[in-house]
C-alpha cells in the first residue's frame, strides 16, 4: 500500500523512489510458504560456506591483534589488505593496471552502483541501458531522475550496431551533451542470462573510444557481477581490459554471487577521478563497509576457501539449470522461445502470444498454482529501442532445489499449453 506523501517534507529523490518489483515479489512468496518461487536472484542457501567461515571467525577473533583491527572502524575505501589481494586477483584475470588505490569496497555491488550514479548523474541526465536490463539499477537511476534509454540485445548481448544508433540519435537532436553512462552487464546478464562475446566487447569498446573524441565525456560502467558463475564456455576477458589508462571504463563486481552475500561486500574499479567522489559520497553514508567482513573476505582468499566455495556454487548451478532448462524444453510447447544460460542464476523466456505482465490472466493463473517469475515488464526501461514485448519472464533457479525448478517448470507448462493461440 502507499503512503500518503501529502504535506511532508519530503525531497524530490524519495518522491521518485519506487517500491522494488522484487520486493513485491518476495512479499507474495513470504505470504504463500508453498509458492514455487522462480522470481529472487537469490544465491543457493546449501553452497554457501558457513564452516569455512565459522573457522575464519574464530581464528580471527582468538587473535587478539588481528580481532581488535577488525572489529573497530576501517577506512572508507576498504581494507588495505583485501583491496591489496583483489587487485592481485584482477591482474591475473586480465586486468593488468589494477592497483588496491584504484579499488573501493563497497556494501555490495549494488552500493557502488548507487554511489557512481549519486556522483555521475543530475536530474534529466541521460543514461544508456541495455533492454532488457537490471530492473533494480532501473529504480536507482529513476530516483535520481535520470533519461533512462534503452539500447537492444539480443541472444548475445548488447547489440553493437543499436549502440551506434542510440549515439547518433542523441546527436540529432542535441542532447548528447547530456549523456553520463552507458550501463551494460557484461557476464550473463540479469536478466537474460547471456554472455557478451569477445568480439562484441572489442566493438562496444571502440563505439565508445570514437564517440568520446566526439563530444563530452561519459563512463562506460561494466557490471561484472556473474562473472565468477561461468558454467562452460569461454572465460571472457573483461571489457576494461580494453581500458589499460583506467580512463573510461569502471569495472562493478561482488563477493555476493560467488561466495556470501551476508557479508555485504562488493566492489568497484575505476578512474581516480570518479572514485575520488564516490568515496566522498560513501564516507557521508557509513565511514566505509563492515570490517569485520572484509577481514573475513581477505582470510578467505588468503587461504582459498573462495576459491572452494566458487566452484561449489558453479557445481550446484550448473545443475540447477539443467533440471530447470531441461523441464522447460519437456513441459512447454515448441513455440516458447528459451534462451539456455551458460551462467548466472537466470533463464530468459518468450511465450508469443501471451501477456505475461504483472496484470495479467497468465501471471494470476500461475500465482494460483503457487509459481512465481519475474515478468519481463519490469526489465525494460520506458524508452525502449523499438516496442516493449509483453511476453517474456526471467526464472531465477539459484534458490529452488532441482525437484521445485522441474515441478514449477510442468506448472507453467499447463497454463502455457492451454493459453498459447
Amino acid at each position: 500500500m502507499e503512503l500518503s506523501t501529502q504535506g511532508l517534507p519530503l525531497s524530490q529523490r524519495a518522491m521518485r523512489a519506487n517500491i522494488s518489483p522484487i520486493s513485491w515479489l518476495l512479499s507474495k512468496a513470504l505470504e504463500h510458504p508453498n509458492m514455487i518461487s522462480l522470481a529472487a536472484g537469490f544465491v543457493d542457501g546449501g553452497g554457501l560456506p558457513s564452516g569455512p567461515i565459522a573457522r575464519i571467525c574464530a581464528e580471527l577473533l582468538a587473535d587478539g591483534g588481528r580481532s581488535m583491527a577488525a572489529l573497530n572502524y576501517g577506512t572508507t575505501a576498504g581494507s588495505p589488505l583485501l583491496r591489496e589481494l583483489l587487485a592481485e586477483q584482477l591482474r591475473k584475470e586480465g586486468l593488468s593496471s589494477a592497483k588496491p588505490e584504484d579499488l573501493i569496497i563497497s556494501n555490495g555491488g549494488q552500493q557502488s552502483l548507487f554511489t557512481l550514479t549519486d556522483a555521475t548523474v543530475d536530474p534529466g541526465d541521460i543514461v544508456l541501458v541495455e533492454d532488457p536490463t537490471y530492473f533494480v539499477y532501473l529504480d536507482v537511476l529513476r530516483a535520481a531522475g535520470a533519461r533512462v534509454i534503452g539500447v537492444t540485445t539480443d541472444e548475445y548481448g548488447l547489440v553493437p550496431e543499436a549502440l551506434e544508433e542510440r549515439l547518433e540519435e542523441l546527436h540529432q537532436s542535441g542532447e548528447r551533451h547530456r549523456l553520463r553512462l552507458i550501463y551494460l552487464m557484461s557476464y550473463y546478464t540479469n536478466p537474460k542470462g547471456v554472455n557478451l562475446p569477445w568480439e562484441r566487447r572489442k566493438r562496444i569498446d571502440e563505439i565508445v573510444r570514437a564517440e568520446l573524441e566526439r563530444g563530452d565525456s561519459f563512463l562506460v560502467v561494466e557490471d561484472a557481477a556473474y562473472r565468477e558463475l561461468r558454467l562452460e564456455g569461454p572465460d571472457e576477458p573483461f571489457l576494461k581490459s580494453l581500458d589499460p589508462e583506467n580512463e573510461r571504463i569502471i569495472v562493478v563486481g561482488t563477493f555476493s554471487k560467488a561466495f556470501a552475500p551476508g557479508l555485504r561486500l562488493g566492489w568497484c574499479m575505476g578512474p581516480p577521478w570518479v572514485l575520488d567522489r564516490m568515496a566522498r559520497l560513501k564516507g557521508n553514508q557509513d565511514f566505509g563497509s563492515s570490517n569485520f567482513s572484509q577481514a573475513i573476505m581477505a582470510h578467505a582468499m588468503q587461504e582459498g576457501s573462495s576459491v572452494d566455495a566458487a566452484e561449489n556454487f558453479r557445481s550446484r548451478y550448473r545443475s540447477k539449470r539443467d533440471a530447470l532448462v531441461n523441464a522447460m524444453r519437456e513441459f512447454w510447447p515448441p513455440e516458447a522461445q528459451i534462451i539456455e544460460p551458460h551462467g548466472g542464476l537466470y533463464a530468459w523466456a518468450s511465450l508469443p502470444g501471451i501477456d505475461t505482465d504483472p496484470e495479467s490472466e497468465f501471471f494470476n493463473r500461475l500465482f494460483e498454482k503457487e509459481v512465481l517469475y519475474v515478468p519481463g515488464k519490469y526489465c525494460f526501461c520506458e524508452e525502449t529501442q523499438g516496442p516493449r514485448p509483453k511476453d517474456s519472464m526471467r526464472l531465477s533457479y539459484g534458490v529452488a532445489s532441482e525437484e521445485l525448478l522441474r515441478e514449477g517448470a510442468r506448472r507453467m507448462g499447463e497454463v502455457i499449453a492451454d493459453m498459447m493461440p
